[in-house]
């Protein structure tokens, strides 16, 4: 008898042998039982999970001689039959190289007739995805409506391919990639079964290769039989698939522990001078520091680490050296390095760049802590000697008119200026700031407020309102956050004739418009007739002389005396060329 390689050796003959699709197995096991077998189904997953292996079981519980069951027996004539692939009653038919319509109308007329020797004729139709449209077409039908005793089973890759159409008259099936332990688990039992001597660390290679396939897992399996006999060590598995060892891994967390350079990029130098692969080497790294995270966040024992035990405290002890923030900087540096290494030329010069951003990666201070030493630097919150005037919510100052910012007028400060704090007041100023050095700029800086200039309080209103009448409605509005963020920006209120108008500047025209819809107004109304005891009217103007305006000496004044100004530009180097008023050139 000739050679049969594991993955066929071993291949399940029941629905208790499938591996991690239990959720497929037991809907299926239950149908047959309750005779409420489907005349369609799609079997959907990645490759080698186990969907053509289900529906060949399949097909032997609807036709073993004891059945139909959900347990197979696997001697009588037609099981044997269907093991062997030699069944006249099961069709597997392959889309990828029968995909056209003609192949599909032969179909159509072998399934027209009744099973010559079983009790369901069942067809397998694998790589279902790439049947042409006119082939699918004329499978719609017979899909739909098969004769009795048919069966359809469509397996594919890329369910997501097939048309709407055959989807709505089939049942629907999505097969799981398989996890770590599953799969370490299944190439452990099978190296029992046939005698072999496999380290734990040959093991999980052999798994993280896999990527979830547990049929790619068995073929390396073999693969790797054929490379070291019946002792399968570590080092062997990793020389025959290209993978670094896990000394080379400790070396790079060694290097940016120490945020030396030269080791790191002696690595890359001894990876090439071994005949690595660079892509290689990058996706072991983010293999590597994805555990890294995951056992700082859940700790060394979870499931959701692709590691043997043996090596889960060597993890524990590399993980406690960085902080969470560190380890997920460092694990977007490695992906976006991964691209590179795909998509550019010269792996060499990308992964050394890589390399040293993981080196500095470090040396980066969190945001909130440079925050919280700006304000210390400044002596706390940035305070104008102008009266404070409560701050509109954000959503209403991005709705209203830009926020202050500084603009650079260099690269070597843009990075800095560009991250400083918003003010949500519309009549905020921009300053430009001038470098004085050419200091290089960390690349997350702290946010960092910058001075409020704020607006005028409102004048009195004219028409004999009396100023106890004012503040009892300025007091009512307060109460209603939403109402007073608008009214309050109005310059100017005027009564007259029963009619109470309400100056905003034009800066502040969305603030106006908005208090103008319907809610606001009708809110607004019923404050003014509770505290003045009459109905009134409210227009809402836009004041065309813009007043209060801040002199431009006065206001670069109080820039250059704001703490927090003064420490930014200690810090990062600059003067402050330019104070303007948004909309200025």
């Amino acid at each position: 008898m000739s050679y049969k390689v594991i993955a066929r050796k071993y291949r399940p003959q029941i629905f208790s042998e499938i591996v991690g699709q239990q959720h497929v197995t037991r809907t299926l096991a239950n149908a047959i039982q309750s005779r409420r077998v489907a005349h369609g189904y799609i079997f959907s997953g990645v490759r080698g999970v186990g969907k053509t292996t289900t529906a060949r079981i399949l097909a032997k519980a609807l036709n073993c001689v004891k059945g139909p069951t959900a347990e197979p027996d696997n001697t009588c004539d037609s099981c044997r039959e269907i093991a062997a692939g030699t069944s006249l009653d099961v069709i597997e038919i392959d889309a990828a190289s029968n995909r056209g319509i003609d192949q599909i109308r032969e179909l159509r007329e072998m399934v027209r007739y009744a099973p010559a020797a079983s009790r369901y004729k069942v067809v397998i139709l694998d790589e279902a995805h790439q049947l042409t449209d006119e082939a699918s077409n004329a499978l719609l039908k017979t899909l739909e409506e098969p004769p009795e005793q048919v069966i359809f089973i469509l397996a594919t890759t890329r369910p997501e391919d097939l048309v709407e159409t055959i989807k709505s008259r089939a049942q629907l099936f999505q097969f799981r990639a398989l996890t770590f332990q599953e799969i370490v688990g299944e190439i452990e039992r099978i190296a029992q079964a046939e005698s072999l001597a496999i380290e734990p660390g040959a093991v999980a290679v052999l798994a993280r290769a896999a990527e979830g396939s547990l049929r790619d897992a068995l073929s390396l399996l073999e693969q790797a039989i054929a490379y070291g006999g019946d002792t399968i060590t570590d080092a062997q598995v990793r020389e025959l698939l290209g993978v670094v060892a896990e000394s080379v891994l400790d070396d790079l967390v060694e290097a940016i522990d120490a945020q030396s350079a030269e080791r790191a990029l002696s690595l890359v130098h001894r990876l090439i001078a071994d005949g690595q692969n660079l892509q290689h080497f990058c996706r072991e790294a983010i293999r590597h520091f994805r555990n890294l995270l995951v056992a700082r966040v859940c700790g060394a024992d979870s499931v959701l680490i692709t590691a043997p035990a043996d090596e889960r405290p060597r993890l524990a002890e590399q993980a406690a050296r960085f902080g969470e923030e560190d380890l997920t900087r460092f694990f977007n540096i490695l992906l976006a390095t991964d691209d590179d290494l795909r998509r550019k030329p010269d792996a060499r010069l990308h992964l050394e760049l890589g390399l040293l951003k993981l080196i500095n990666a470090q040396r980066l201070a969190p945001i909130e802590e440079a925050v919280a030493e700006l304000r210390n630097q400044s002596g706390g919150a940035p305070r104008s000697s102008a009266p404070a005037t409560p701050a509109i919510p954000s959503s209403l100052a991005e709705r209203a008119t830009p926020p202050a910012r500084i603009v650079s007028t260099s690269a070597s400060s843009e990075a800095a200026a560009v991250r400083m704090a918003r003010v949500a007041e519309p009549a905020a100023p921009v300053a430009a700031v001038a470098p004085v050095s050419a200091s290089p700029v960390p690349a997350q800086s702290a946010p960092a407020p910058v001075p409020q200039v704020a607006p005028p309080a409102a004048e009195g209103i004219a028409g004999g309102m009396a100023s106890e009448q004012v503040d009892a409605i300025k007091a009512a509005l307060q109460g209603q956050k939403f109402l007073w963020s608008m009214v309050e920006h109005a310059t100017r209120w005027e009564i007259e004739a029963g009619e109470l108008r309400l100056f905003f500047p034009t800066e502040s025209r969305a603030l106006a418009d908005m208090l103008q819809a319907r809610d606001p107004m009708e809110r607004l109304r019923t404050v003014l007739r509770q505290v003045v005891g009459q109905p009134l009217r409210v227009c809402v103007k836009l004041d065309s002389v813009r007043t209060g305006v801040v002199q431009g000496s006065e206001l670069r004044t109080r820039f250059e005396e704001n703490p927090m100004v003064r420490t930014m530009l200690e810090k990062f180097g600059g003067q402050i060329s330019k104070v303007k008023h948004p909309g200025e050139e």
